[in-house]
């Protein structure tokens, strides 16, 4: 089971620090890295969602030692509407590869793979724009754009 080898979380939007839900971490991680990964970024003016797909997302990756990662997945399932008895998702929690940022802060300087590493994420569990999101178009998902300060809710429209 992936639970007892992957210990990092990827975040996009209000779990990151300094957002709405940054401070309801069960606990203080060991560190928090700014990576990529691939997928597709929607807004809306409450939060933000991801899907699968191939433009570059920009967030944290936030390391936790292996024994306390049952307890955080469990928190994040229940802030993140996915995994809860009786309900439809409204997140699911997958895997997915993040790279770590070169100094330049982008995603053309990536570093070798040695430095990819594989971490839980949550995608929005039906079509966003079904929802009232918007696609977020990969031109302006940069740090300085999407990134720390974005603060959601938001009325950013593209």
């Amino acid at each position: 089971m992936e639970i007892d080898t992957i210990s990092s979380v990827f975040v996009y939007g209000t779990l990151k620090r300094g957002q709405c839900r940054g401070d309801m971490w069960p606990f203080e991680p060991l560190r928090v890295s700014a990576v990529f990964t691939h997928g597709t970024l929607f807004d809306r003016h409450d939060y933000p969602a991801m899907t699968s797909g191939t433009d570059n997302v920009f967030g944290e990756k936030w390391d936790f030692r292996p024994e306390q990662m049952q307890r955080v997945l469990k928190v994040l399932d229940a802030i993140e509407g996915a995994n809860q008895p009786g309900v439809p998702d409204l997140y699911r929690r997958v895997v997915v590869m993040t790279w770590g940022l070169g100094e330049s802060g982008s995603a053309e300087h990536r570093i070798d793979a040695d430095t990819s590493r594989k971490a839980y994420t949550y995608h929005y569990a039906s079509d966003p724009l079904d929802d009232g999101f918007t696609h977020i178009l990969p031109d302006h998902v940069t740090l300085g754009h999407v990134g720390p300060g974005v603060h959601w809710p938001t009325s950013l429209r593209y």
